[in-house]
């Protein structure tokens, strides 16, 4: 078995992650963004998870976000400078899997299926962002040396590999995929980021500390979000809402949907979109209409999934053709922002897997040479259940972070609908 490095290219610490990490979860409380009311006080897990990429090295280190001793969010920030982004996501309420749980009963599987493998090493991997799975190696003595890879959501064993395959249940290397292209200019990138941490520090030298009072809180608010010359706030955004006329009044009318097998991502999708324009339907009933493959249809091994042309038909026939599904494959940040602006959900569609789009925002103000940084308001139907109602999970993601490939924008046809 090769014998894997662990620290990835252009590594970053633990303790400077968690600065990062800190610094985006007050500095996102201090502007008022929409799901840190109250994040203010709360505390990260000094120790995080860690987060291995198929290629072996460290990607990501989650922190938990801690009210008392109740775990209310999570923060991915980067094992490696060549991620780019510092912080790629936030995530809000708490996980959907147990680490622990996890390794344990995955070992257990593996032991069910190979009775006489001696198990090496395991550890938890980013399998096919932002999947989780545990990676256990073995030696076995019929088959050799192997490196297994089960979803901590139900210990199903991942077969197929590529980043190229349908929307539904597969795996790939981010770093090669996606950081590995650009490395030069993401490690650029978090350059930038760290030395807004350090303007930052100058500016507030208790941001990092562990804990604050409330009467704390207050006098640091002030000093979290730069003050500009010109009356434009520190971050702008925008989330879906019932009525665009009186946002002050209106509510939240998006509502998140696990997906009830691990290849029907594109179904939980359609589900939340076509909720939201008031056609209701089940997850199978989507799946048909979208003619999403069951693991093995395709070709053995297959895992299942979704093709995007597959998508666009079932919006519209679903909708009896009073929705217009368009397939983008130029995807741009500001196409999600023009999206929501017109107070419209959109598929967000990466490698492997396909979200809802919700919201979006951008940070106004920023160092000389640093790109503005922008995020979307992710609603992920992973980790799966078959109660819908338990799966999934809301985040804030770094747009630059992520490789999308495509949209998907459901609109109302403008000519009448049959």
């Amino acid at each position: 078995m090769m014998q894997k490095s662990k620290e990835a290219r252009s590594p970053v610490s633990k303790e400077r992650a968690m600065e990062h990490a800190l610094l985006t979860i007050r500095r996102a409380w201090a502007g008022e963004v929409r799901g840190f009311e109250g994040w203010g006080g709360f505390q990260l897990d000094p120790e995080p998870i860690v987060l291995y990429d198929l290629n072996g090295q460290i990607l990501f280190y989650e922190f938990g976000v801690m009210d008392g001793k109740e775990l209310v969010g999570s923060v991915k920030a980067s094992a490696s400078k060549i991620i780019g982004s510092a912080v790629p996501t936030v995530e809000f309420g708490p996980r959907g899997w147990d680490p622990d749980d996890a390794l344990k009963k995955a070992n257990d599987e593996i032991k069910t299926r190979f009775p006489k493998a001696n198990i090496i090493e395991k550890e938890l991997v980013c399998y096919s962002y932002p999947k989780i799975g545990v990676r256990i190696d073995i030696e076995e003595p019929e088959i050799g040396s192997q490196s297994l890879v089960l979803d901590v959501a139900d210990l199903s064993l991942v077969e197929r590999f590529g980043a190229d395959e349908l929307e539904g249940f597969t795996a790939y290397s981010f770093y090669q995929e996606i950081a590995e292209p650009n490395a030069f200019e993401r490690e650029q990138r978090w350059e930038l980021a760290d030395r807004e941490l350090e303007a930052a520090r100058s500016a507030t030298p208790r941001v990092f500390e562990p804990a604050f009072t409330a009467r704390e809180m207050l006098d640091i608010r002030r000093t979290l979000v730069p003050q500009p010359v010109y009356p434009i706030p520190f971050y702008s955004s925008r989330t879906l809402q019932y009525s665009p006329r009186c946002p002050d009044r209106s509510h939240e009318c998006f509502v998140l949907y696990g997906q009830e097998t691990d290849y029907y991502c594109a179904c939980a999708t359609g589900q939340m979109i076509l909720d939201f324009y008031r056609y209701y339907y089940t997850q199978d009933q989507i799946a048909e209409a979208m003619g999403t493959y069951e693991p093995d249809e395709l070709y053995p091994g297959h895992p299942g999934g979704t093709y995007n042309s597959g998508q666009v038909n079932g919006y519209e026939s679903l909708s009896n053709n009073c929705l217009n599904a368009t397939y983008d494959t130029t995807a741009n940040w500001s196409e999600a922002k023009a999206e929501i602006n017109a107070n419209r959900p959109l598929k967000s569609g990466i490698f492997g897997h396909a979200r809802a789009c919700a919201g979006w925002k951008r940070q106004n103000i920023f160092i000389i040479g640093q790109k503005p940084k922008r995020w979307l308001y992710i609603y992920d139907p992973w980790p799966w259940n078959a109660n819908s109602c338990q799966g999934g999970k809301i985040l804030w993601e770094d747009w630059d972070a992520i490789t999308h490939y495509n949209f998907i924008y459901v609109r109302h046809r403008v000519t009448p609908c049959t």
